[in-house]
């Protein structure tokens, strides 16, 4: 999983070059990205259901999957496919409830190291680290989409480009087209959102119980 592994989320994936717009930060878009921060800020909890599809054209690819994903600061817990993965910001417990099997990993540690960002920073993620530009405006599902390109400021990233698609006139992110630089291309795409609904602490740790075959990679 990417975004959270395997989502955004994802959320999100990019050595293409990029250097026309380097160094770039668009007056326009950044009218909107502030928008955007301030609004994803006042979230203290996020509860979301989305779609998340992997294409690639080249390998014949082009899957979508469902999911959920619960968000308090570090913490998240997601659904995915079968999988459930849950971290308190220090312990990642991923679960495939088919076989039964739990790996526990240490968040920020190797195990990690493949996560395309934090679920914290979906909202956020372009208030530092990135160069953006404003694309071009479209019409897609009856909605008026202003389109954002962000690109990385530093290398090491697995991706290349982040695309936003912003309901014109409001705070939210319709959906985020994560490319990365194995050719692959991830569409996160925000059913329904509810934010600041109370979770507690306690959501965010699995019931390792639950488990018939623990596998701990710390």
């Amino acid at each position: 999983m990417k975004f959270i592994s395997a989502l955004v989320l994802s959320l999100a994936l990019f050595t293409a070059s990029f250097a026309q717009d380097a160094n770039q930060k668009d007056p326009k878009a950044k009218v909107i990205l502030d928008k955007l921060v301030a609004k994803g800020k006042t979230y203290k909890t996020v509860e979301a259901g989305f779609s998340y599809n992997l294409k690639n054209s080249d390998a014949g690819i082009d899957e979508t999957q469902e999911g959920k994903i619960w968000i308090k600061g570090d913490a998240y817990k997601l659904e995915l496919n079968g999988l459930v993965r849950v971290s308190d910001g220090k312990t990642i417990w991923t679960y495939l409830p088919d076989d039964g099997e739990l790996q526990i990993a240490e968040a920020g540690g190797d195990e990690d190291s493949e996560e395309m960002m934090k679920p914290s920073e979906l909202f956020t993620m372009y208030e530092n680290g990135f160069n953006y530009m404003y694309e071009k405006e479209i019409q897609k599902g009856g909605k008026t989409l202003d389109v954002i390109k962000l690109f990385p400021e530093k290398g090491g990233k697995p991706y290349h480009t982040i695309k936003l698609y912003v309901p014109k006139g409001k705070d939210t992110i319709d959906h985020v087209e994560i490319y990365g630089k194995d050719g692959n291309l991830y569409t996160y795409t925000i059913k329904e959102l509810k934010a600041n609904t109370t979770l507690q602490d306690s959501f965010f740790v699995f019931d390792e119980s639950q488990a018939d075959d623990i596998i701990d990679l710390r």
